[in-house]
């Protein structure tokens, strides 16, 4: 990692600077929460503004006070399968220190986006000078979305979190062959999967790394310890998903990280590529809302689902009654409310449904999973082009200008990606020779768009943004073998 130089430069670059950023975080988050203060009259008035973040809260004071993963008001307290367990401890640990007022859970929230932004700045100081890191670091710090979702009780600061954490415990595994960081690895990226399960290719795409380098390597000591640091990537992460798939197991019969699977292919991702071959992508914001207010507009989507969800399920279990099969709604399945029918078989058959739907017409369903993947790195852009049929919130021009800047943002990491590119030596070609200043932020990047898409959602993209800032801002000359920082 980073050389030590005993010299006033390298003491700036390690206590003032990140000082300052602690101090420019301060004022900007505080700036923030004030104006949510000055908009609604209270600290936490953006707190709930998601129908998951009561789930979150619930689950968390049920934590703190019994113990119990559960969403139950009362006893007996019923074990929550719905939702996995990273970000309601996080909430958990702050209510016991600090007590379940809301207040205290977006002030903890703010505080741990004060740390993202140091934990950039630690990131990229590895890779450049510390001026351009600092840079690096105020471009995430000014970033609009993720100061937006900081005053929501929903994941994403936790999330972008752990990826940094996860990064910089990769930076000591990478190019190098240690076994033990390696597992951290591991178990960070399996920690993710437990605050977002979209995370689940996170650690697959990581162990790719190590097993090219044996693949290129020569050197039976080298190739050895490549395949052992894949390993221990999947080993950590495994160790972590696989325990709380057992405990789904116990409590609800089923080997599972949760009864989402099925239920969110169906009704989001499967109802994205139909909406796209049907030619009404604008009414993607009607036609998949949860939000109450909208439950009596149609959702023509939904309901083909849900009849052939039901004429499915009657086949399936023809005991049930036809009061027990109208449960079968997506205003009760999508949001994960419970029906007298076993949830994990609903979410097979949604599945297996969707599964079907999407591979009827494969070459459609890419196009529109490749078009949504650029959606989300350039949104609000996208609503631009092609606004939605209801109103909402802001202009066509405030979507462009806000959605341009999102894109010159994608291609300054396109740019980084190419400027840093290493050119390797004759004796460098018998060796693993892949960019590996950005092999991070690219594997986890492919993998959180590859589970995203085809839905579009500005709060699935908050913890993009490190990475493609980190990635824009690489400079011409990369840090050697020995990961010297440059002096540019």
């Amino acid at each position: 990692m980073v050389n030590k130089p005993k010299d006033k430069w390298y003491r700036l670059a390690t206590v003032k600077v990140p000082l300052a950023l602690c101090a420019s975080g301060l004022v900007i988050y505080a700036g923030t929460l004030a104006f949510v203060r000055w908009q609604t009259g209270r600290f936490d008035g953006h707190a709930f503004r998601s129908l998951d973040s009561r789930e979150y809260f619930d689950l968390a004071r049920n934590l703190a006070d019994h113990g119990t993963f559960s969403q139950s008001a009362a006893q007996p307290m019923k074990p929550d399968t719905w939702r996995t367990p990273g970000y309601p401890l996080f909430l958990a640990a702050v209510m016991k220190l600090a007590g379940p007022s809301p207040v205290a859970l977006i002030i903890a929230q703010h505080l741990l986006g004060i740390l993202n932004v140091l934990l950039v700045f630690r990131i990229a100081r590895a890779y450049m000078s510390a001026n351009r890191a600092a840079l690096t670091a105020l471009l995430f710090l000014f970033e609009p979305y993720h100061l937006f979702y900081t005053n929501w009780l929903m994941s994403e600061t936790l999330f972008t979190t752990v990826i940094l954490l996860t990064w910089l415990a990769w930076q000591r595994c990478v190019p190098r062959i240690h076994i033990g960081w390696s597992l951290a690895v591991g178990l960070l990226s399996g920690a993710l999967i437990l605050i977002r399960p979209l995370a689940i290719l996170v650690p697959i795409a990581l162990a790719i790394a190590p097993f090219l380098r044996a693949l290129k390597t020569n050197t039976p000591r080298r190739k050895i310890g490549s395949w052992l640091t894949a390993v221990a990537v999947l080993v950590g992460s495994f160790l972590i998903v696989g325990s709380w798939v057992a405990r789904n197991r116990v409590v609800a019969g089923h080997w599972a990280i949760s009864e989402q699977g099925g239920i969110v292919l169906a009704y989001f991702k499967a109802t994205e590529v139909i909406l796209w071959r049907e030619g009404r992508t604008r009414d993607r914001y009607l036609e998949t809302s949860l939000d109450p207010a909208a439950r009596d507009q149609p959702h023509v989507v939904w309901e083909r689902i849900d009849a052939g969800l039901r004429e499915r399920i009657a086949k399936q279990f023809p005991h049930l009654s036809e009061s027990e099969l109208s449960t079968l709604h997506w205003s009760n399945l999508a949001q994960g409310n419970k029906t007298p029918i076993d949830s994990f078989e609903i979410s097979r058959a949604l599945g297996d449904w969707a599964v079907a739907e999407l591979m009827k017409r494969p070459l459609s369903t890419f196009a529109c999973c490749a078009a949504r993947c650029l959606d989300n790195l350039t949104f609000p852009l996208g609503l631009a082009t092609h606004p939605p049929s209801q109103e909402g919130g802001g202009s066509r021009l405030q979507w462009a200008v806000v959605g341009a800047v999102y894109t010159l943002l994608l291609l300054a990491a396109i740019a980084g990606l190419l400027r840093s590119r290493p050119r390797p030596t004759r004796q460098d070609r018998s060796r693993f020779s892949a960019n590996h200043v950005a092999l991070f932020p690219v594997l986890v990047l492919g993998a959180l768009l590859l589970t995203t898409t085809p839905q579009v959602e500005p709060r699935f993209r908050v913890p993009l943004i490190p990475l493609m800032a980190v990635v824009a801002m690489l400079p011409r000359r990369v840090p050697d073998q020995k990961g010297e920082p440059n002096a540019e």
